[in-house]
């Protein structure tokens, strides 16, 4: 997904502008937060993840160079 679809996303649940100027991995964490969701985007608690239904678990999951995180 696009990163300024998901920040108009994040606008739509009133995300804070601020964060929504950060990184994609921010962004997304403040969206699941704000859906009172963990907010687990790319953290180590991705490796023990038991949501089928994340809509971002696919790209979380995704093989990522440890210094691009």
């Amino acid at each position: 997904m696009e990163l300024e679809t998901i920040r108009e996303r994040g606008r739509a649940l009133g995300v804070n502008e601020f964060v929504l100027r950060g990184s994609k991995k921010g962004v997304i964490q403040a969206i699941q937060h704000a859906q009172g969701q963990s907010s687990c985007f790319l953290s180590d608690e991705r490796f023990s993840c038991a949501r089928r239904d994340c809509e971002w678990r696919g790209e979380c999951l995704k093989l990522t160079a440890a210094w691009r995180r």
